[in-house]
């Protein structure tokens, strides 16, 4: 059962994406669309209909507009050709939606509204519907159907005035992404003027696949005239235009061919109506890989931002003088242990003295036996309470000394603490700007995929969660290593001064009595013990744990082993990190290979 699932799956997929198509133009255009509903592009319904409707072109009669200012003719041009008035014409603007001339084999209109419905009326009632002095139902398009032939091949365009007012302008552009070629209709009293041109280069997207420039009104002028302003009309609209021509449409009731009418329809009867097509689909298609392969530029840049992040942090880890400032707080650390002993080891050495003692010993000689002789002597003397009362409680020297060591480690200890944070601190001000700059991140044109962008921002709003954490725990790790290590030293070390002290004092207080009580047995073996200053130093040292933090401080330095340790881990998570990243680019530009496949089937059409 399992197999046939599968079986089944992939018959499914292979019809839906796997079709054959044979090799004439229309065959290449399917399979160019079939190319672009590849699942993982996550297309969108706007961009599916872009495409579907670029498809069903080829099929379709071309897109004439005419377009051009208010009252420069438009309408009453189209009513020559409708042969019937059937557009309005008047001096304030009355088309405020495009209307779209179709080929019927009878007059009647076809009303589409923005809700999406649509309704047959007569044709009179067009006046009703594209006067925006009437206040109706909100009507997307107007399309009006009649029995001219030119229709058969065209489809003619009525727009709003370009300057009758902005919305009118916006709705113009919206409507005509899919026109084909225009008619640019100006007065004659415009032609070549500079208001006129500044009006064509502000309409440019309009008019860049081509079209004709037709001036109206040319029976306001005299031959010699007319000559003269099509001349400087040449002059300055020639590289806007394939062909000017000037026509009057008041001499055309009644004299078409004075009215050079006929020019206008030989021009556009005479268009390449297949080529114009072909030409027109190519270039949507083009438009439509540009603009998901910009789409995954823009998350690719993203993407190729954040990785200079994280090399950028690399480098400056890689190059961080901080291992050179551990080793200096290790040495540090000794010659403060050390100089603690040192002091402790002088103040011990001012309480060592000589006091008069004395004892009895049988005395020697014929006439002297059972006799007892009194020796006196100078003997080594320390009092240990006495002196650890004077160092530690009856001043405060020794302890103000010994804290201010201590407040002197710690901060050292805290200096490096606040190294190993910048690193993570400034890994976290470049994540969260990251997060900030693309966890809103809209599109701005309604074909991008919805889809992708919704992806992408969920991946910026996750870059908190998946690229600091693991930095984080690993900071906190290393600096509470770094808070034991000084917290051993406290507790065995920095904090031990006093208890040092006090097993010193009674080490060297025990051996001079000692050996005191022996010199009085027998001086002649034992001799009085003198502590060195050296001996005293030594056994300080030894007491306030100077030997072990020795080893521990350089020959096997803990915290030069914490900060390696921190600095591979935080290396290899980088790697990690970037990775992650590579792997989401390598996805983007699979998805522009796809892209460039197409481009490839489109520049072969």
């Amino acid at each position: 059962m399992q197999n046939d699932l599968i079986n089944d799956f992939l018959k499914a997929y292979e019809n839906a994406y796997c079709k054959s198509f044979d090799d004439s133009f229309e065959g290449k255009i399917l399979a160019i669309k079939n190319a672009f509903l590849e699942p993982s592009l996550h297309l969108n319904d706007v961009f599916l209909k872009d495409l579907e409707m670029i498809i069903a072109s080829y099929k379709r009669a071309i897109n004439v507009a005419i377009i051009g200012q208010f009252s420069s003719g438009k309408s009453t041009l189209l009513n020559l050709i409708l042969q019937k008035e059937c557009l309005p014409t008047g001096v304030v603007p009355v088309t405020f939606k495009p209307t779209f001339l179709r080929y019927a084999k009878e007059y009647f209109l076809r009303v589409e509204y923005e809700d999406g419905s649509d309704e047959i009326v007569d044709i009179d009632e067009l006046a009703k519907f594209s006067d925006q002095r009437n206040e109706l139902k909100e009507t997307k398009s107007l399309h009006l159907f009649a029995p001219i032939e030119l229709l058969k091949d065209i489809t003619l365009i009525d727009t709003p005035g370009l300057n009758a007012n902005t919305t009118d302008t916006l709705t113009t552009f919206k409507e005509l992404s899919f026109m084909h070629s225009a008619i640019w209709l100006s007065l004659i009293d415009n032609a070549g003027k500079k208001s006129e041109e500044d009006a064509i280069k502000a309409n440019a997207k309009l008019l860049e696949r081509g079209g004709i420039c037709v001036l109206n009104q040319k029976d306001k002028l005299n031959q010699d005239e007319l000559e003269n302003v099509l001349n400087y009309a040449h002059l300055v609209f020639d590289k806007y235009f394939e062909k000017i021509i000037a026509i009057s449409c008041k001499e055309a009731k009644f004299d078409l061919q004075k009215s050079n009418l006929p020019l206008l329809y030989e021009y556009l009867k005479e268009l390449d109506y297949e080529c114009i097509k072909k030409d027109f689909i190519k270039e949507k298609l083009s438009n439509l890989c540009e603009l998901l392969s910009n789409q995954y530029d823009l998350f690719q840049n993203a993407l190729e931002q954040l990785e200079l992040k994280f090399n950028t942090i690399l480098q400056t880890f890689k190059t961080s003088k901080l291992e050179q400032k551990i080793k200096i707080l290790n040495h540090n650390c000794l010659d403060k242990l050390k100089l603690v002993g040192e002091k402790i080891a002088q103040e011990i050495l001012k309480f060592i003295k000589e006091k008069d003692s004395s004892y009895y010993k049988e005395a020697k000689g014929l006439f002297k036996k059972n006799l007892y002789e009194k020796v006196a002597y100078k003997a080594p003397y320390l009092s240990s309470d006495d002196a650890f009362l004077a160092m530690f409680y009856n001043s405060e020297a020794m302890n103000k000394e010994f804290k201010r060591l201590k407040n002197e480690i710690a901060l050292e200890f805290s200096q490096i603490k606040d190294d190993f944070s910048l690193f993570f601190t400034h890994l976290e001000e470049q994540i969260l700007l990251f997060k900030a700059q693309f966890s809103n991140l809209q599109k701005e044109n309604a074909l991008e995929s919805e889809k992708e962008f919704a992806s992408f921002r969920s991946f910026a709003s996750a870059s908190e969660e998946l690229f600091l954490k693991d930095f984080k725990q690993l900071l906190f790790k290393s600096q509470l290593e770094l808070d034991l290590f000084l917290e051993k030293l406290n507790l065995k070390a920095l904090a031990n001064y006093e208890s040092a002290t006090k097993l010193t004092l009674g080490f060297f207080s025990t051996k001079m009595n000692a050996s005191k009580e022996f010199y009085e047995l027998d001086s002649t073996e034992f001799s009085l013990y003198h502590p060195k200053a050296s001996e005293v130093h030594q056994r300080v040292l030894t007491e306030i744990n100077v030997y072990e933090f020795e080893d521990l401080l350089l020959n096997k330095p803990v915290v030069l082993k914490i900060y390696k340790n921190y600095m591979q881990s935080f290396v290899d998570f980088i790697e990690t990190k970037r990775q992650i990243i590579l792997n989401l680019k390598s996805e983007f530009e699979a998805k522009k290979s796809m892209i460039s496949s197409i481009k490839s089937q489109i520049s072969k059409l």
